[in-house]
């Protein structure tokens, strides 16, 4: 008796489509002789992309089950094959339920392995499989309509590096593996499942080299509804990795039609970024700068606030509140810099103290465990350059530099601090530790680096400048000068290397007027290159960052920090700064820039910023 039997499955990313399949339904001691010919166009067990579909074709090897009975395999001869035929041998009668790949233990469950295998250009057919009812119609006719039970996720990846693996996360705590049951009725499958076990999935690159070009990797996960969305973790062999965050914190509903396919991205270890689905890019306040790796992300920020001043605004922000302890620590996480300075660090900023600032970044999302905070650099001296009394080096900080790093990205050979002077054989000598040498009353913080992925080794620097007043040419141009001595100092007495430096330096590229010159400011970029400039002369700043151009999102004269008030059109406001020296023979190149701006709204329903400056972070390329 012939038995006409149509295939319908699901093509990911495509429409469904129509497989048509000759079976024969014969009976042989009471045996039912399934002969199946499956026509696969977009599904089942190999991928092939022709530039707007993907096409799933069967692999040598490939078993089908019906009802626990196994079905010959797919011969060398059918491998890549839109079309191939099946076997099945049956005892007993309707409800058919078919599983792809077979199982002979069990006729609804499905087994997702915990570590799946890279297949260049495909995916480990183990991790995939797909489920549905054989029903009869009549005499002679069949349908069965196959779902995908997984969707799938599509990295592409590029660099120099060689990865391990990538391991994925399901930040709602969904189960990504193990057996799953399907739920049946009368007549078979009904779409449900349960079972599965949550944790860690993991797919085994082995040693895959990277190049200058995408390559992609695919990742079969449960067709389910992901309450927190997902991340990715992708590794290197020695341990460091690159996070990729992806679709939020929203709930999101996984298709088993659906092939995720996420933008490019170049592996950088130690690095978070979160990604997007090609042709829904989205980016935070304006746009995302354009950035080409390798190289490290660096930042900075002021965290000071006006808690401790008055005027003729009675209302005033304090680290004593929720929100604004939030907003801070939001402001640094959201950073997401390999290696950023924090400007005015006071002794209740520290560790355990009441305004934990490293506490607060790390409950709003930096990793405790990924970072490392080098906080103890203390200055003595008062904002108005008087030497506190009962300075201990170990504990007092007033206005302080400190330094934070991402250890998967970055190693520290050396560090500590000097206070700027202007004399060169002053540093590491008798003004190492010496405040009397200094000719301001602030400190520079070092530390000798290496870039793990790149082994690029480079000088960073966090420090802060007086107060700058117009057309001043007293302490904090002093402070420009010193600034470029301890920088000559590093390179000519210590170690020629490249050098970036951050800090909030109190002056802009204009004065009050927008229009004129800072003389600080040429002083500086006569010797340093300021990644603003850069990235803008280079044509890689978007028009938002040209507009928004301050840094400054307040004043002493007025407590309302408004970003958008305080830094659009304002160059004389842009007092933060991310400024580079290349080496003899290595440079270190800005290509991207932007600022952090989270805001809170307060009790006089205004929006503010938590800090009277926003955080800036730029992208410097070892070039």
């Amino acid at each position: 008796m012939k038995k006409k039997l149509v295939f319908v499955a699901f093509a990911l990313l495509a429409l469904s489509c129509t497989k048509q399949q000759e079976s024969t339904l014969t009976t042989d001691g009471g045996a039912r002789v399934f002969k199946i010919t499956a026509s696969v166009d977009e599904t089942k067990t190999t991928l092939s992309y022709d530039g707007s579909v993907y096409k799933i074709l069967w692999a040598t090897g490939d078993k089908i089950s019906v009802n626990k009975q196994e079905s010959n395999a797919v011969s060398s001869s059918d491998n890549g094959k839109k079309s191939v035929n099946f076997t099945v041998t049956l005892d007993g009668n309707a409800p058919y339920k078919v599983l792809y790949p077979a199982n002979t233990s069990s006729d609804k469950v499905v087994s997702l392995p915990a570590t799946q295998n890279y297949v260049a250009g495909s995916f480990d057919h183990r991790a995939a499989p797909m489920y549905g009812n054989a029903t009869v119609l009549g005499e002679n006719d069949c349908s069965v309509k196959l779902s995908n039970f997984c969707g799938m996720l599509r990295f592409a990846l590029k660099g120099s590096a060689t990865l391990d693996r990538i391991e994925i996360n399901a930040l709602g705590g969904e189960n990504l593996y193990g057996n799953f049951t399907l739920d049946t009725n009368d007549t078979g499958f009904n779409g449900e499942f349960s079972g599965g076990t949550a944790g860690t999935l993991t797919c085994d690159l082995n040693d895959l080299v990277l190049s200058n070009t995408d390559t992609p990797i695919y990742v079969p996960i449960p067709a389910q509804t992901y309450s927190s969305g997902l991340e990715a973790l992708v590794y290197q062999a020695d341990g460091a990795f690159m996070r990729l965050k992806f679709w939020g914190s929203s709930s999101v509903d996984l298709q088993g039609s659906d092939i995720a396919e996420f933008e490019s991205k170049t592996f950088a270890a130690g690095r978070t970024e979160n990604i997007f689905t090609i042709n829904s890019l989205t980016a935070e306040d304006g746009g995302e700068p354009t950035a080409t790796p390798p190289g490290i992300t660096v930042g900075v920020y002021n965290i000071k606030m006006a808690e401790n001043r008055s005027g003729d605004n009675s209302t005033y922000i304090s680290m004593d509140r929720s929100d604004v302890q939030a907003g801070l620590g939001s402001s640094i996480a959201g950073m997401a810099a390999d290696i950023f300075g924090i400007n005015e660090i006071g002794e209740d900023n520290m560790p355990g103290k009441t305004h934990d600032i490293k506490a607060w970044a790390i409950a709003q999302g930096l990793s405790s465990s990924d970072y490392t905070w080098k906080m103890n650099y203390p200055n003595k001296v008062s904002r108005d350059g008087n030497i506190i009394t009962g300075y201990t080096y170990s504990a007092e900080m007033y206005y302080a530099n400190v330094f934070v790093y991402n250890k998967n990205t970055i190693a520290v050979e050396d560090d500590g601090y000097v206070w700027l002077c202007n004399d060169k054989d002053d540093y590491w000598s008798s003004a190492k530790n010496a405040y009397e040498h200094s000719t301001g009353r602030h400190t520079a913080v070092y530390a000798k680096c290496r870039h793990k992925v790149s082994g690029q080794r480079f000088w960073f620097i966090v420090t802060h400048f007086d107060t700058y007043i117009n057309n001043d040419d007293g302490d904090n141009l002093n402070n420009v000068k010193s600034f470029k001595t301890f920088a000559q100092h590093l390179k000519d007495d210590v170690e020629d290397l490249p050098i970036i430096a951050v800090g909030d330096l109190n002056f802009g590229p204009k004065e009050q007027d927008k229009t004129t010159d800072c003389p600080n400011y040429l002083e500086l970029t006569s010797y340093w290159t300021d990644a603003y400039d850069k990235v803008k002369a280079d044509g890689n700043m978007t028009d938002y960052y040209k507009k928004y151009d301050g840094t400054q999102t307040g004043s002493q004269h007025n407590y309302y920090y408004s970003f958008l008030e305080f830094t659009k059109n304002h160059p004389d406001r842009r007092l933060d700064h991310i400024v580079t020296k290349n080496s003899a023979s290595q440079n270190v190149t800005p290509i991207s820039y932007k600022t952090i701006r989270r805001t809170y709204v307060a009790e006089d329903d205004n929006t503010w910023c938590p800090s009277d400056h926003l955080p800036v972070v730029a992208y410097i390329c070892f070039d």
